[in-house]
């Protein structure tokens, strides 16, 4: 069970993402269970793409970053040339695999601050997605268009 301060966190996580994101749909999943609370968003590409972004929230949040996985897309995740997207990667912005998805990178970990929302962390996802659709056209990878955090 979340803390009292917690959940009001998460209840005002959801109010800005009800707000911010009025044609994205959200789903939660365990809201009620710390450490395994979950939020999915659909999102659609400038190209017509579809993906599913999940933020996996961490038992100590806001404390410390959420994960960001990519759950689904409408295309096959691979790069341009047709090659698996690599699961680590700094020039695809790939931090590995959890439960099968690739998880993005989002936030230096060790940069984290507390007053950060799940809206940002959807937000840099959504930025990712463009990164990937704009390789698919180009080949050139996701740093060409995303910086690394510093």
């Amino acid at each position: 069970m979340w803390a009292p301060a917690q959940q009001r966190r998460l209840a005002l996580e959801k109010q800005i993402l009800e707000k911010s994101f009025h044609s994205v749909s959200c789903r939660w999943y365990n809201p009620q269970r710390m450490g395994e609370t979950k939020v999915d968003a659909d999102f659609t590409t400038n190209c017509g793409g579809r993906y599913t972004l999940r933020i996996n929230i961490p038992s100590d949040f806001p404390n410390s970053c959420p994960d960001l996985l990519l759950v689904s897309g409408s295309k096959a995740i691979r790069k341009r040339n047709g090659e698996p997207l690599p699961e680590v990667s700094g020039s695809f912005h790939t931090l590995g695999k959890q439960d099968g998805y690739y998880e993005l990178c989002h936030f230096r970990r060790d940069n984290w601050d507390m007053n950060n929302t799940l809206y940002l962390v959807f937000l840099k996802g959504r930025l990712w997605l463009e990164a990937f659709e704009n390789h698919l056209k180009t080949g050139y990878d996701l740093d060409h268009y995303l910086k690394h955090m510093q």
